[in-house]
C-alpha cells in the first residue's frame, strides 16, 4: 500500500487484568504504522485500567465510565472512535503482527468491501465443553463456496446459511469493518447478548461485499470466565431463542427490506422449518413459559404478529 489510513483499535474492556500483558504484547506488535487505540473501560474492578494506564500506548484514547454493559460498551468504543477501519480487540485475544496491515489491504482493493475476515485460532483450557469447541472451529469451512471477495447477498443466498454454525464470520476480533458501515446499518443491537456479531454481519452483508483472507490472523481464547462461555453455559435455551430473534429481525425489521423478495421470503419458510422441526420438538423438554416462547417465535414467522422494527 502507497498510504495507510487511520485504523481504530477498539478495546473494551471488563475485569480482564490476566489477559492485559498479552493485550499489551499484540498491540506492540502490530506493524501496521497508522493507529489509534480507543480503550473503553467498562467500570472494571480489577487491576485492568492501571495496568492500561501504566503501559503508556503511543495513540491510545482510554475512556472509563459506569457499567455498561458487554454490547453498549462495543458501541461506545465506536462512538470514539476516528479511524477509516474499525479493528476490535478483545481483552483475551490476540492477533498476528500484521492482520491489519493484510486486512487493511483487501478493503483498500474495493470501496465496496464492508467487513474483511479471516480465519482464526481458538485458544483454550480444560475445563471446557469440547463438543462446544468443535463446533467453532474453521468456521470459513462451512460455507458452501468463499471467495477472497463476494457480495454479502451471495453469502446469505448460500445453501449452508441456515446450517450450523450460524456464524461463519467469527467473532469481532478477526474482522475488520469499515467506519461508515455503521452510518448506514447502525451499532450492534443490545437486544442480543450472545450474537450480536452475528446479527452486524449480516446487516452488512445487506449492503456490501464481504472480503475473506484464507490466513490465521487472530486467536479467540474460550475459557470459563468470558461472556461467551457465560451465556451459552448458563441460559442455552436464551442463546436457542436468540438464533430464532435473528431470523425474525431479517424478515420484519426494515434494514433487510432491500433484499430481494424472493430471498426473504425464501429466509421466511425456512425460518418456519426450524421452528417446526426444532423449536416446537423441543417445547416437550421445555417448561411451559418457554414452550410459550417458542410458539409465540413461530406465530411471528407465521405473519400473524409482525415483530417490531427495533433498532437498526
Amino acid at each position: 500500500m502507497s498510504t495507510y489510513p487511520l485504523v481504530s483499535i477498539c478495546i473494551p474492556v471488563y475485569n480482564g487484568a490476566e489477559f492485559i500483558q498479552s493485550l499489551l504484547n499484540t498491540i506492540r506488535q502490530t506493524t501496521y504504522p497508522n493507529l489509534e487505540i480507543i480503550i473503553s473501560d467498562d467500570d472494571s474492578k480489577d487491576e485492568s485500567l492501571s495496568l492500561l494506564r501504566e503501559a503508556h500506548l503511543a495513540n491510545s484514547h482510554i475512556f472509563t465510565h459506569s457499567r455498561y454493559g458487554l454490547v453498549p460498551n462495543w458501541n461506545y468504543c465506536l462512538s470514539q472512535a476516528k479511524g477509516k477501519y474499525i479493528k476490535f480487540l478483545f481483552q483475551d485475544d490476540t492477533l498476528e503482527p500484521d492482520c491489519i496491515t493484510k486486512m487493511v489491504k483487501m478493503a483498500e482493493q474495493d470501496e465496496q468491501i464492508g467487513l474483511v475476515f479471516s480465519c482464526r485460532h481458538l485458544i483454550y483450557e480444560q475445563p471446557i465443553d469440547i463438543k462446544f469447541v468443535t463446533g467453532m472451529k474453521d468456521l470459513h469451512k462451512h460455507w458452501s463456496k468463499i471467495q477472497s471477495s463476494q457480495s454479502g447477498i451471495t453469502l446469505l443466498q448460500d445453501p449452508n446459511f441456515f446450517k450450523p454454525p450460524y456464524n461463519k464470520i467469527g467473532e469481532p476480533t478477526n474482522v475488520l469493518i469499515r467506519r461508515e458501515v455503521f452510518e448506514r446499518v447502525g451499532l450492534f443491537d443490545p437486544a442480543f447478548k450472545q450474537l450480536a456479531d452475528l446479527e452486524m454481519w449480516l446487516r452488512i452483508m445487506v449492503y456490501y461485499k464481504v472480503g475473506f483472507i484464507d490466513e490465521t490472523l487472530a486467536s479467540f481464547r474460550i475459557h470459563t470466565n468470558q461472556a461467551t462461555s457465560k451465556n451459552l453455559g448458563e441460559n442455552k435455551i436464551g442463546t436457542l431463542f436468540e438464533i430464532y430473534k435473528v431470523w425474525l429481525k431479517i424478515i420484519f425489521n426494515k434494514t433487510y427490506q432491500t433484499l430481494p423478495a424472493e430471498l426473504r421470503q425464501k429466509m421466511k419458510m425456512e425460518l418456519v422449518k426450524i421452528l417446526l422441526i426444532k423449536g416446537v420438538k423441543s417445547v416437550i423438554l421445555l417448561r411451559w413459559d418457554q414452550g410459550r416462547k417458542v410458539r409465540a417465535l413461530l406465530k411471528e414467522a407465521l405473519g400473524s404478529t409482525p415483530a417490531p422494527s427495533g433498532n437498526k
